[in-house]
């Protein structure tokens, strides 16, 4: 599989944006390593998943 630097990049910057670019960068390494995943997959799943967390956070700070 091709990797898509454009769209990675576009999510690091995002991630950096949202103040959680060291752990995107860390959760995308482990989902690589542990699932055998490539590139372009573990950094939409990572990006997904500190999304998701952030978000629950957000909500339940305002709670």
């Amino acid at each position: 599989m091709e990797i898509n630097g454009k769209r990675i990049e576009e999510l690091g910057f995002e991630a950096s944006k949202m103040g959680f670019f060291q752990e995107w960068r860390s959760l995308t390494n482990l989902l690589i390593n542990e699932n055998r995943i490539s590139l372009n997959e573990a950094s939409e799943q990572a990006f997904k998943k500190l999304l998701s967390k952030l978000d629950k956070s957000f909500h339940n700070a305002i709670l």
